[in-house]
């Protein structure tokens, strides 16, 4: 009867396991120690004990984000800044970390917090404008998870403190909501019952699945004649669907598994994000939240155009167009469709593309008096093969017309005689 009852508190445990959140957290400014494996996530006390260290000789500044997962700090794109510091340690999984952070100031001053206003890169640099103390902890919370944001909060910060000894640490106040259910579900999950097979029924049916095919969520964005458009304060972004085909296997006729991609359901707003982290001069990326993974446009300034690069997607796979997709300064982007091809055959296309760069100060995407600029069309009158065909006979022919010029010519005199010459075709006794 014991070993029943020792059985049943066992398994009773092991459904109800307690599973906290556990963010990841960037940390720069010091060496701390490494992470010993990515799957072990660091515990409250150790975290604890690391900032305490810490705390004796620098000042520390938190950066909170509303949730994060490891995956959007794995995204070099959305982080120009960030990516460019050295050293700088990645804890992929910290348990708890802001209540570690609230017991260490317990024991010394209270932590001192701030609500920037990160979508004004103007007054971000009076709001983060802090004395230096050697010991104080100070929260700036963005209250988002506009990662192309923070990380541009993130770079005014650092040139503020540059002259102060300083410990950065970036985190969230709770793990992404996908992820940590995920991992719940896979913590709480009984041990699944023998059964039958016979009797057809599923050992594992007590767990969630996460791999049934997802309906089309319910948007949160606007939605104008069946195209989704999403505002900001650079760009307006619209499309009808997006369009992800993968190649099932090899042949003549090659068969491919398509899939509708769907913004993420709460995720209406599309981040920017610039690439020198200063100004527009050296190109921006639009990122847009998905069901499948973040959607990266890269667009650079060439000769007064906008010249789309590439796009990412996938799990950082890379997509390139096979023809130059650009438009004027002046002018805003209008496509039927846009296909962009990876290096292992996938396609991604957009059906009704639009897209408007806002880069003077006047001007203001959130704005719903704001016109949208002209439209540049990027269908392709003149394709590349077309042009060099062209290039080619023009050589041919000019070559052809020279050629015939020289044989034509053979046999005639154009060379004007002297008065005092004879005549070349009358024979004279000298």
């Amino acid at each position: 009867m014991f070993a029943v009852c020792l059985v049943m508190f066992i398994n009773f445990s092991i459904v109800t396991a307690k599973v906290t959140s556990s963010p990841p957290v960037l940390i720069w400014g010091v060496d701390t120690p490494k992470a010993t494996s990515i799957f072990r996530p660091v515990t409250n006390s150790q975290f604890s004990k690391m900032i305490k260290n810490m705390q004796k000789d620098n000042m520390i500044v938190v950066y909170l984000a509303s949730e994060l997962a490891a995956k959007d700090i794995n995204c070099d794109v959305c982080f120009p800044y960030l990516s460019k510091i050295h050293p700088m340690n990645f804890y992929t999984q910290v348990e708890e970390p802001l209540k570690a952070i609230r017991r260490v100031s317990r024991a010394t001053e209270e932590i001192v917090y701030h609500n920037p206003i990160i979508s004004d890169i103007r007054k971000l640099e009076l709001e983060m404008e802090l004395p230096c103390n050697k010991g104080q902890i100070h929260a700036f919370n963005f209250n988002d998870r506009n990662v192309l944001a923070h990380d541009a909060a993130m770079a005014v910060a650092t040139y503020q403190f540059s002259d102060c000894p300083v410990v950065h640490v970036y985190t969230a106040y709770t793990e992404e909501d996908r992820s940590y259910q995920r991992r719940k579900a896979y913590k709480t999950r009984p041990v699944p019952i023998q059964m039958d097979p016979s009797k057809g029924i599923d050992t594992d049916s007590s767990g969630p699945s996460f791999n049934q095919s997802l309906g089309e969520p319910e948007f949160t964005y606007n939605m104008v004649d069946n195209i989704t458009v999403l505002r900001h304060n650079m760009v307006i972004v619209a499309f009808k669907s997006i369009l992800m085909a993968t190649r099932i296997g090899k042949g003549v006729q090659v068969p491919y598994n398509r899939t509708q991609v769907f913004l993420t359901e709460g995720e209406g707003e599309v981040q920017v994000g610039l690439l020198n982290g200063r100004d527009i001069k050296r190109g921006i990326v639009v990122v847009m939240t998905t069901n499948l993974s973040p959607l990266i446009l890269e667009l650079v300034p060439s000769l007064g155009n906008w010249y789309l690069t590439r796009i990412i997607f996938g799990g950082n796979k890379t997509f390139y167009p096979r023809d130059r997709i650009f438009f004027g300064f002046d002018f805003s982007l209008c496509c039927s469709d846009i296909t962009v091809f990876a290096s292992d055959t996938a396609r991604l296309s957009f059906f009704d593309f639009h897209l408007d760069i806002l880069y003077l100060d006047k001007d203001n995407g959130m704005d719903s008096n704001y016109e949208v600029k002209p439209c540049w069309s990027c269908s392709v009158v003149l394709t590349p093969a077309l042009s060099q065909t062209i290039f080619v006979m023009l050589i041919i022919v000019s070559i052809l017309c020279i050629g015939m010029a020289m044989i034509l010519s053979i046999g005639q005199n154009r060379i004007m005689l002297n008065a005092n010459d004879p005549e070349l075709h009358v024979k004279t006794d000298t």
